[in-house]
């Protein structure tokens, strides 16, 4: 099972190809391709495990251990010996911003951001998240795409995860980003709606006939995060700042909320 966002192969997206993990234990929440999203108490982006760090690996810098753990969960736990490198680096590695949780000198958990104003990402991506629509009323640079997700199978725990979108979600206030867009498995929809993210598009088919779902997430959407309970409610700054892009999104893309 896979979750991918934004892919539409091993060369290009947001691949989880990690096995399925049910846990129900409270202190060690694990999310997997059948939970429906954590639906307990809201929990201020819970403090991380004191061995785990996260930081970011900017454009131009070696990615490390990150090609490692993309190895690790592409490839080996699918029971592949044989690796397609792309799977593991491309050529939008040189221009994305990743954001990596670390055990040690270990990397545990790995996602890429982009923002749109690169012409690369727009090649990649913009046709599956029919791009020219932002085009027209944003700049390109204000709306981002998650691509190369990867958790180690041992930290697929709650707070493993809320580490990861966690950051991703500062790199976005930082940066300006009004959108962040993913397309993931039907199966993980329970999970990204958890985060606060929407469907805003029809399911696309991809080349391979994997059907995805396209989603989106306003950021400073300080209601809806509430509504879905998503630990990305405390770390809103300017709730006004998601007025006008909800309006836009409503609009253009007939959602009803």
């Amino acid at each position: 099972m896979k979750l991918a966002l934004a892919d539409d192969g091993p060369q290009a997206g947001f691949l989880h190809r990690g096995k399925q993990v049910n846990d129900n234990t409270a202190s060690t929440r694990r999310l997997a391709v059948s939970d429906c999203g954590y639906r307990g108490p809201s929990l201020v982006m819970e403090p991380r495990d004191p061995a785990l760090r996260v930081r970011r690996i900017l454009p131009g810098e070696s990615l490390g251990d990150v090609q490692r753990l993309r190895r690790e969960v592409y490839f080996h736990e699918q029971g592949q010996q044989r690796e397609d490198s792309r799977g593991i680096v491309d050529g939008l590695d040189g221009s994305g911003t990743v954001i990596v949780v670390e055990s040690g000198a270990e990397a545990v958990g790995t996602l890429r951001i982009h923002d749109f104003d690169a012409l690369t990402v727009q090649v990649e991506y913009g046709r599956l998240f029919q791009i020219d629509d932002f085009a027209r009323a944003w700049p390109l640079s204000q709306v981002a795409v998650g691509t190369r997700l990867a958790v180690q199978s041992e930290q697929r725990v709650k707070g493993t995860v809320d580490s990861l979108i966690g950051e991703t979600y500062r790199y976005g206030l930082e940066h300006g980003i009004r959108f962040g867009l993913a397309a993931c498995a039907p199966s993980w929809h329970g999970l990204f709606e958890y985060y606060g993210f929407r469907e805003y598009l029809p399911p696309a088919i991809l080349p391979n006939g994997d059907a995805v779902l396209r989603m989106l997430l306003v950021l400073e959407d300080a209601a809806h995060l509430r509504e879905c309970d998503s630990p990305l409610q405390h770390l809103v700054r300017d709730p006004a700042a998601a007025d006008a892009p909800l309006a836009w999104m409503r609009r253009t893309f007939k959602l009803a909320h």
